[in-house]
């Protein structure tokens, strides 16, 4: 309405002042005139709305899969009541590299953590059992994950150390997910082939990160 009225004054304004006499081909101008700028001011609407759009699209990001990583100085990973084959292989697939592991284990895991720290830990590796109350608490998970990371690392760096999420319950391994968002810290998990559905043996660790790459250009191009 305030649109209709304003265009209504604003016309008797320019036949007044454009158009005394009212002659049909200024008043044909005017209708013109109009027109264009009611486009003009459309299309610019349309292009603030587009910006607009553009700031609030969600953040462009890339999950990569890389087969045989680089064996790492440092592994965090769960103990699985289910199974071992996975954390062994882990543990012999970054071989003499590995300097530092956190064998995170509930409580019914930590006999089983103990039995594998027993068996790998040499003067050269050192073993460390980080308790986790429950299987089910994903924020505990994640906040025993990123305790590590930030405390218990030593002289190594983050992009040294890989966590491990294949012996997890589905919330232990979300929380080591959202723990690891952070460019520098990387992820495994250990495959495995298949027999009567039931995991037969296990096979080289893949390494999965986050490819930043495509919000690097899209800030760019923002900025």
């Amino acid at each position: 309405m305030a649109l209709g009225v304003a265009g209504n004054m604003l016309s008797d304004l320019a036949k007044h002042y454009l158009a005394p006499g009212g002659e049909p081909v200024r008043l044909w101008l005017i209708l013109a005139a109009s027109i264009v700028g009611l486009f003009l001011l459309v299309s610019l609407a349309y292009s603030a709305g587009a910006i607009q759009r553009r700031l609030i699209a969600p953040i462009s990001y890339q999950v990569v899969d890389r087969p045989k990583p680089r064996p790492a100085r440092g592994l965090i990973a769960f103990v699985s009541l289910q199974q071992r084959d996975h954390l062994e292989r882990a543990l012999r697939y970054h071989g003499d590299r590995l300097e530092r592991v956190w064998l995170i284990a509930t409580q019914d895991a930590e006999a089983l953590a103990r039995q594998i720290k027993d068996e790998f830990e040499t003067d050269k590796r050192k073993i460390v059992i980080a308790p986790l109350n429950h299987q089910y608490e994903l924020l505990r998970a994640k906040e025993v994950v990123d305790h590590i990371y930030q405390t218990q690392l030593g002289e190594l760096k983050e992009e040294e150390v890989i966590a491990d999420f294949t012996g997890g319950t589905k919330p232990m391994t979300v929380g080591m997910i959202f723990a690891c968002l952070s460019p520098s810290r990387s992820l495994q998990y250990v495959p495995a082939r298949y027999e009567d559905g039931r995991p037969n043996d296990a096979l080289d660790p893949v390494e999965y990160g986050i490819d930043y790459g495509a919000l690097g250009k899209e800030l760019e191009v923002r900025q």
